[in-house]
């Protein structure tokens, strides 16, 4: 059974390119947690943390509070008031 799911695997080190490659492009265009500064390793907005290919968890905490603050559509939500 194993060699079965190690023939449908990519390699390892496909893997590790995918998520360089994803790590990247979240933090060219800021997406995510990478649109804030980490606390944790004071970098600022749209740099990776310190922590190769990890996001630290205060980083993604007030990635979650921005969203929590911003109202999806704001005409929307001072008719709705």
């Amino acid at each position: 059974m194993n060699a079965a799911i190690s023939a449908v695997l990519p390699p390892v080190s496909a893997v590790e390119a995918m998520l360089d490659a994803a790590y990247e492009t979240h933090r060219r265009f800021r997406h995510g947690a990478f649109g804030e500064s980490c606390p944790t390793c004071h970098v600022p907005a749209g740099e990776l943390c310190l922590a190769r290919r990890s996001v630290h968890s205060a980083r993604r905490q007030a990635y979650r509070a921005r969203l929590a603050r911003t109202e999806l559509v704001p005409l929307l939500a001072a008719v709705a008031r």
